[in-house]
């Protein structure tokens, strides 16, 4: 009988732990988003995101650093970006991208800065 009380346990204590690592892995996820920037542009990047008909992954910002995407991301998805100009490429990572949220989480906009 103590075998068998221990088995439970000890499922329901693996179960839990698969089911943590797959909830946290989900949210841990990075929306991708590809930037063609101006030659020689630095400074801010405003991007406004849920816009239908507008291009999804891969966009270009106007001389003042903005542009629109049907990229929408999800509460629990951050985005990275890769920055592409003539002469150089950049990767932002998430942390150094900003989401802008309504207050029922919904995006908005996506913000980061290109210093050069």
């Amino acid at each position: 009988m103590l075998i068998r009380s221990n088995l439970l346990y000890l499922s329901f204590a693996f179960l839990a732990t698969v089911f943590l690592m797959l909830s946290c892995g989900a949210s841990m996820h990075s929306d991708q988003l590809t930037l063609h920037v101006p030659d020689h542009f630095s400074g801010s990047m405003h991007v406004t995101t849920c816009i239908a008909g507008a291009p999804t992954g891969e966009i270009t910002l106007d001389e003042q650093g903005l542009g629109k995407t049907s990229l929408c991301p999800a509460v629990n998805h951050s985005v990275e970006l890769e920055v592409i100009r003539i002469d150089r490429r950049y990767k932002l990572n998430s942390s150094e991208v900003r989401i802008v949220r309504t207050g029922d989480g919904i995006s908005t906009s996506i913000e980061a800065q290109l210093l050069q």
